[in-house]
């Protein structure tokens, strides 16, 4: 179960260009799009949590808020905002891959941080899914780029940002932190923190015209549902592992691009769509055969 929880993970993520194209082309920006939705996803979550279990509102510890500053503003902001500025300084292609340095950062990461090893079988997946992602965003087949050193940088920071969720997450469930828990105080200091970085009033007249259930219906399918169904594969996988998962991402945006924006369907872009799908059914094959051996 954890497996395809991961994986439904890496598939609503993928779907953020569709909803993004539409908002941008009527005036939001990438950082105000981030704070409506953290701020609408933190809103469910209370009362998700009001109705399930209003235990799991309360933190066990004062000083565990260290976990949640890490998942929502050393994570998922900075990591958000470097990619932005990555694609800016770069192309969409090199920030993607840059980006997707994240599953090796926290197998590098898993391996002091929890003691994970470092097998065979992590090595070949890892190249497998990278390599993939290399061929899905089109890097090898673009000519004439502006690749600034500073966009490197960016893209490589968004990369380790990606990373700390899955680490800083890890910390909190040894915790003994519900997955629940995790996510919505992930969106408390990610909403409160992006808070400062737009202008509310301008940002309700937008809301306003754009169409309230529409924002919502984004918010849920790009965050709310993959953070909860992550953050719950989390607890049952190591954070290695949830990672290379994840990189099912870039596929299911690949393949909106073809079936929805029309755009080309190379040999490149289908061969990197194998090459992540790939890796991602070898690892959770080996993963079961270890476990029958075991």
């Amino acid at each position: 179960m954890a497996y395809v929880l991961v994986i439904l993970s890496g598939i609503c993520w993928g779907s953020i260009g569709l909803f993004t194209k539409r908002f941008t082309a009527t005036g939001f920006t990438e950082m105000e799009l981030l704070f409506v939705k953290m701020l609408i996803d933190m809103i469910l979550m209370i009362v998700i949590l009001l109705i399930k279990n209003r235990k799991l509102l309360c933190l066990k510890k004062i000083t565990d808020i260290r976990y949640f500053i890490g998942t929502g503003i050393c994570s998922y902001t900075f990591f958000n905002w470097c990619y932005m500025k990555a694609i800016g300084e770069t192309s969409l292609g090199v920030a993607a891959v840059l980006l997707y340095t994240a599953p090796a950062i926290v197998m590098i990461c898993s391996l002091f941080l929890f003691g994970e090893k470092l097998t065979k079988l992590k090595c070949i997946v890892l190249a497998m899914t990278f390599l993939g992602c290399v061929f899905v965003t089109g890097v090898l087949g673009e000519s004439g780029g502006s690749y600034t050193a500073k966009g490197i940088l960016f893209g490589l920071f968004s990369g380790i940002g990606y990373a700390l969720y899955s680490i800083f997450s890890t910390f909190a469930i040894k915790k003994g932190y519900d997955s629940l828990t995790i996510t919505l105080y992930t969106f408390v200091f990610a909403a409160a923190f992006t808070f400062f970085l737009v202008n509310p009033a301008d940002l309700v007249q937008k809301v306003m015209q754009q169409g309230f259930f529409d924002i919502v219906l984004f918010s849920v399918i790009t965050a709310l549902i993959p953070y909860i169904c992550y953050t719950k594969g989390l607890s049952d996988m190591p954070a290695s592992q949830a990672s290379v998962l994840a990189t099912v991402e870039p596929v299911v945006a690949a393949l909106i691009g073809i079936l929805i924006f029309k755009e080309s369907a190379s040999f490149q872009k289908i061969f990197g769509i194998i090459l992540v799908l790939g890796g991602v059914f070898v690892r959770v094959i080996g993963e079961k055969e270890q476990k029958q051996k075991m």
